[in-house]
């Protein structure tokens, strides 16, 4: 696959080369700063692509439907729709209708959407619905329009640009962030000073379990000084982190253990590493350190941290989260990695933008989409809204609120570059350094890297077993991980009811297929 994707891209390289001579750039590009592309994602000074030679500024615009992620609608929402419109209709002649959706109220709409075939461009899918999605025919294939896609494939690189393959059904193109999501301890930083604790007293590592006795002594000191204080809450703990100890090959039904450094599936839940996670689970419930309704509470880390007793979650993590989770918790945070960083498909697939089947001109959309990652304008306008208005440019070129606007007030404010096409493109928010695009840049060119990266599992032939396992997951995840019952037996009637429900069959379907993509890759 990979050889037969590079010849694609040669030949599309040598047709751009060749007819770069011989047709004329539109009037209206002279209007507009030419961006020089990169390959780390990055444009320069935010500004916006230089219009494609192939946009026909005579014929009908057309209108793109595009669904993305928000944080919640704002009052100024129809204000950033008519100025994205605005500027696509000037760069690329296609006016915009925008779909703001939360995650909340996607997840609970995207399915019904797609089978009812409503107007709909581009949306965002994400690696656990991609089989179902092709099965159902909700999606266009992208690699029937790689040609409009050279300025993605630039962006994210091919390694990562085309991770998204199933045989030979291109699902889409990933979001241009971090790549790696390993755990990490958000602490609050005024008690963690207060007892004189530094992020580098901590050596957190799956070489040696007995490193995680630092985070027990931690707890331990706190519950001391601050006896009715929630040492951990939240909805996550080490044995709940399925994306940072292993690659879980798009499920967490068969993994590669050792965070992807093999190619032998294995059922991580009856691992040495998931049962010792499990039993420092049940020390820290045990003592009381972790909430005692922890397996049961469905409220996020940042919101028992920004209620005021909660000392620590545990999350995914990358270079600025603590200026993330200040923002998100009320507090100053420091931040704990419990682990290696591991780049494996699922850190480039957690995102995907997709062509919906309902797309009246899919070869428009791409066109579309294959902008976003090179608009800086664009990025600016669904993350942080209407510049002058719910923010501005300080005088460290970061995005601020203008005097006056906060987060209680402002008209439009998401902080979701993650889940948007290439947030290198915008501007950071303030608080972070200057450099921090730099930063997940050199985060990302240094991460561990699994063996099955570039692997995606078609799971259609086992979709059954997959929603049986799912059920059983969501029955024992919480009390096993959490230690809200005895590690021994419940690790024991966990994998019994994982194994009744289809667990071998599911793993032998994974390792046939990996075994297949290993083997076309040599």
């Amino acid at each position: 696959m990979r050889k037969k994707l590079c010849s694609i891209l040669l030949v599309l390289a040598l047709l751009a080369t060749t007819f770069a001579g011989c047709q004329s750039t539109p009037a209206h590009n002279s209007k507009l700063e030419d961006s020089t592309a990169k390959t780390d994602g990055s444009s320069q000074g935010g500004q916006s692509p230089a219009t494609s030679d192939t946009i026909n500024f005579d014929e009908e615009s057309y209108e793109v439907n595009f669904l993305y992620l928000v944080a919640q609608e704002g009052a100024n929402q129809k204000k950033v729709e008519q100025a994205v419109s605005d500027l696509a209709k000037q760069e690329l002649n296609m006016t915009v209708k925008l779909i703001p959706l939360t995650f909340g109220t996607y997840f609970s709409q995207i399915s019904m959407m797609l089978a009812a075939n409503e107007s709909l461009d581009l949306f965002p899918a994400f690696s656990n619905q991609f089989s179902t999605y092709i099965e159902s025919q909700y999606i266009i294939n992208c690699a029937d329009y790689l040609e409009e896609a050279r300025d993605i494939i630039d962006v994210l690189g091919e390694d990562d640009a085309f991770t998204p393959y199933i045989g030979d059904f291109l699902v889409g193109f990933g979001a241009m962030k971090e790549r790696a999501f390993p755990a990490g301890l958000v602490v609050r930083k005024d008690i963690f000073d207060e007892l004189g604790f530094q992020v580098g007293d901590f050596h957190i590592t799956t070489d040696d379990y007995s490193s995680f006795d630092q985070i027990t002594e931690l707890f331990s000191k706190v519950k001391e000084a601050y006896p009715s204080m929630i040492c951990l809450d939240g909805t996550s703990i080490m044995g709940l982190q399925e994306y940072s100890y292993m690659d879980n090959l798009g499920s967490n039904f068969g993994v590669l253990e050792s965070y992807g450094q093999t190619t032998t599936v294995t059922n991580w839940f009856e691992s040495d590493q998931y049962r010792k996670f499990c039993e420092i689970g049940r020390d820290w419930f045990q003592k009381g350190y972790s909430s005692q309704d922890i397996a049961v509470n469905q409220d996020s880390g940042e919101i028992k941290m920004k209620a005021g007793n909660c000392f620590s979650y545990i999350t995914n993590v990358k270079p600025n989260t603590n200026v993330e989770k200040r923002s998100q918790t009320g507090y100053d945070v420091e931040v704990i990695q419990l682990g290696e960083a591991m780049k494996s498909t699922n850190g480039v697939n957690a995102t995907v933008y997709s062509i919906a089947n309902a797309s009246k001109d899919p070869k428009k959309s791409m066109q579309f989409l294959n902008w976003t990652y090179k608009s800086g304008a664009f990025e600016d306008l669904i993350n942080w809204g209407i510049e002058e208005e719910d923010w501005i440019i300080n005088e460290d070129g970061l995005a601020a609120f203008p005097e006056g606007v906060d987060s209680n007030n402002v008209g439009y404010h998401n902080d979701y570059g993650f889940a948007y096409p290439n947030q290198f493109a915008g501007h950071p928010w303030q608080g972070n350094p200057a450099d921090i695009w730099d930063q997940y840049r050199e985060y990302n060119n240094n991460l561990l890297v699994s063996k099955a990266f570039g692997f995606t599992f078609n799971s259609t032939s086992v979709a059954t077993e997959e929603a049986q396992l799912n059920s059983v997951f969501e029955q024992y995840k919480k009390d096993v991980a959490f230690g809200a019952v005895d590690t021994e037996s419940g690790l024991k009637e966990f994998n019994d009811a994982l194994y009744a429900a289809g667990l071998q069959t599911v793993m032998d379907e994974k390792q046939r297929q990996l075994d297949a993509w290993l083997a076309e890759l040599n």
